[in-house]
């Protein structure tokens, strides 16, 4: 099952089978996805438990974090903190509302958000990858507040690492549209960032785009020529590292 039936967190999903170009195929209820778990139910946290996860590796802000803490089953798995903040957020929603920007530059602002999440954010995903690629198979969940965007790229390089073709990753990427429901986020985000925009000029912000990812893929290729010079030479997958991973991952 991609999706797996949470109420709380209803963008939680599992990476399994996928295709590698090796032959092989990403192992069912290993790797997992999803957005904030601060709202899980009694049930939810009984579904979470019976995954045996053994890391939660969270992107959120500090502020975020502290704000809406993971909701876990005790005892629980190993949280790992990897805070992400693209660009200034902050001073971008700030400046929106200030000079009313139009439904363009929320959509030019959340493609340069998916460049900066490629070159500007290495360590918190080297820190994901350390955790994956370490002597052991991990059972690990990765999150953000909506799992789309944060969590979106994490997907992508970790399948990218296991041999996935990028069709199947944008595949990937592109399923959010399917579980996460922009309008019911409206009021959460224009909250976060006391924003007073119209919400046809917010939508951007919720919504995943193939531009959004494809815009840290583009990136990578132009700075580093391929995803696999990215992982060595900004990530730390050395070829033995690599060969770890799909080890762990692959079947």
């Amino acid at each position: 099952m991609r999706r797996l039936p949470f109420t709380g967190t209803p963008n939680f999903r599992d990476l399994g089978g996928y295709q590698s170009t090796d032959g092989r195929s990403v192992k069912w209820g290993h790797l997992f996805r999803s957005g904030q778990l601060s709202r899980l139910d009694a049930a939810d946290i009984d579904l979470l438990a019976s995954l045996d996860i053994d890391v939660v590796c969270d992107f959120r802000r500090e502020e975020e974090q502290e704000r809406d803490p993971n909701l876990l089953p005790q005892p629980g798995p190993m949280q790992l903190s990897v805070s992400i903040s693209p660009g200034s957020n902050d001073s971008f929603f700030t400046e929106a509302t200030e000079n009313n920007v139009d439904r363009q530059a929320m959509f030019d602002f959340m493609v340069e958000i998916n460049r900066d999440f490629a070159l500007g954010q290495a360590q918190a995903y080297t820190n994901m990858f350390e955790q994956l690629s370490g002597d052991r198979p991990a059972r690990m969940l990765f999150h953000c507040a909506a799992g789309k965007d944060r969590t979106g790229f994490a997907a992508a390089i970790i399948l990218l690492a296991l041999g996935v073709s990028r069709e199947q990753v944008m595949q990937d990427y592109l399923l959010t549209a399917e579980y996460f429901i922009p309008e019911r986020e409206m009021a959460r985000l224009a909250e976060k960032y006391e924003m007073d925009l119209p919400e046809d000029t917010m939508l951007p912000v919720l919504q995943v785009h193939p531009e959004y990812l494809q815009a840290a893929l583009d990136a990578i290729d132009e700075q580093f020529h391929s995803i696999e010079h990215y992982l060595e030479d900004v990530l730390g997958m050395h070829e033995g590292k690599l060969e770890r991973l799909r080890s762990h991952y692959l079947e």
